[in-house]
């Protein structure tokens, strides 16, 4: 049954993404400054608009995993199209679980919609048959250009409730066409618009406490849907506000408010894989070398030899660390990545006191006292060791994977989909006919100086006639990943330093 949903948010929480708003709440006076009138014009439409929607449940149950056999598609806008967090979560799982198979299929397209995606759900979304879809929309629909701090007219008020209508009535279209595919759906709340930022970048204030608002319809979708909720927007926005405290300047998006780098995608995967509850443990190695004993958490330990200070044995782990980008590293200092997701201890107790060097394979992969390695020391970032490597070759397949899709096969999508499926009196299915639309669109894009719609329509051009060899290099890539991350036996040698 239908209800309508009142979308409410805790102005002076920092996980909505607010800052100034606080004050409207002292003693109910206007404040003097545009930001607290645009603020408060917001406040009052979130509080007062009722959306075509339905009334969220209180909780929504923690994000399943995916398992073998899955068709995951990831449906989205620019953030989507060419970001780095799904194909993140494909290689978290590739090396943590690389006997579970399951497909990850990008559905993002730069510039989309609730509305377009449900415009072009039949020939991009349905026809991979997935199993899993998460949504984040919002970005686009929000229409940031009603948000600054002179846009607080009555006029801007509505615009502003007819663009949160439209999202939610598409929303709940696009929720309802998954439905009846019997998939399990993953609503994303929509990563934030940088507001607080000192940037250069025009601000549209208000954008995320908008952005807010939506994440509020999400969860409603998601407690009538039955599905499931990550939630990006509260959880950015704090990471944002803790870090600009002590640099004013930083952003967890880029310099335009909106896209995140390769930092704030490895944030959004972090937030994304602990929704899952997904292990922190890698595999964990103890081995006492006074007793023999030893345990594996994740891994299997044969051939334990233990004596005059000297440990080795063979080790068979369930899996790999995952492997961070150099570009992505600054995200470890914004959120737990490794402590919570990605650790492989090995602690050896009952040496002597003095300098142990560890042996892998035969290669020294690193030095520490008989203190250190009783504590336990953590490979997962170590470079020297054999399975980082491995790691390392599957997250160059992936990024080349990324690529094809990212740069090529998403674009083509986004073409067919802004301009080629819009375009009045042209047979799609006439690709003559296709190919000279593109050619005419491309000379005026040129033109008249729009260089990003000219740059996507040459890759159309370039790389339309060789679809299915992308198609064919995709399918290979995602092979080639799930092989690379294969368990290994590895020959471990603990010894005193010489």
């Amino acid at each position: 049954m239908m209800h309508p949903l009142v979308i409410k948010l805790i102005p002076n929480d920092p996980m909505a993404g607010t800052s100034a708003i606080a004050d409207l709440k002292s003693d109910h006076a206007p404040c003097a400054c545009g930001k607290g009138r645009l603020l408060g014009a917001i406040a009052l439409l979130v509080v007062s608009i009722s959306l075509t929607c339905f009334r969220g449940a209180a909780a929504v149950a923690q994000v399943p995993l995916f398992v073998a056999g899955d068709r995951v598609c990831f449906i989205g806008d620019s953030i989507t199209h060419s970001g780095y967090y799904s194909d993140d979560v494909l290689l978290f799982y590739a090396t943590r679980f690389p006997k579970a198979r399951f497909e990850v299929i990008n559905c993002g397209i730069s510039g989309d919609t609730a509305y377009g995606a449900v415009r072009r759900f039949e020939e991009d979304i349905a026809i991979h048959r997935p199993t899993v879809a998460t949504i984040m929309l919002g970005m686009n629909d929000v229409r940031r250009d009603l948000h600054d701090e002179t846009r607080t007219s009555q006029e801007d008020i509505e615009q502003r409730r007819q663009a949160m209508e439209f999202h939610a009535k598409y929303m709940e279209r696009l929720a309802g066409r998954l439905d009846a595919l019997g998939c399990r759906i993953i609503f994303i709340t929509p990563s934030i618009y940088d507001q607080t930022a000192q940037l250069p970048e025009k601000n549209h204030f208000g954008t995320n406490d908008s952005l807010a608002a939506f994440a509020e319809l999400a969860r409603g979708l998601a407690s009538h849907h039955n599905g499931f909720v990550v939630d990006f927007n509260r959880a950015m926005a704090r990471i944002n506000a803790e870090a600009q405290a002590m640099d004013p300047s930083f952003t967890i998006t880029g310099a335009d408010r909106v896209h995140p780098g390769e930092p704030g995608q490895m944030v959004m995967t972090y937030l994304f894989l602990k929704a899952q509850g997904l292990p922190g443990i890698v595999a964990a190695v103890v081995v006492d070398a006074a007793s023999g004993k030893s345990s594996g958490e994740r891994c299997t330990l044969s051939d334990v030899v233990t004596g005059g200070n000297t440990v080795s044995f063979d080790c068979l782990a369930e899996s790999l660390p995952f492997p961070i980008g150099r570009r992505a590293v600054p995200a470890l200092a914004l959120v737990p990545f490794m402590s919570d997701l990605n650790r492989e201890p090995i602690t050896i107790t009952g040496l002597d006191p003095g300098r142990y060097e560890l042996l892998i394979d035969g290669e020294t992969v690193l030095e520490a006292s008989a203190d250190e390695l009783s504590r336990g020391v953590d490979l997962a970032l170590n470079e020297r060791t054999p399975q980082y490597r491995q790691a390392h070759k599957a997250k160059a397949i992936r990024d080349h994977r990324h690529d094809v899709i990212s740069w090529r096969l998403r674009t083509i999508r986004a073409v067919e989909h802004f301009m080629i499926n819009l375009a009045k009196d042209l047979d799609r299915g006439d690709q003559a006919a296709v190919d000279a639309f593109v050619v005419k669109r491309l000379k005026s894009a040129k033109e008249e100086g729009r260089l990003y719609e000219a740059g996507q329509l040459e890759t159309y051009q370039q790389w339309h006639p060789r679809l299915a060899e992308l198609e064919s290099r995709v399918a290979e890539a995602t092979d080639a990943l799930w092989k690379t991350c294969q368990p290994k036996v590895h020959h471990y040698l603990i010894r005193p330093k010489a």
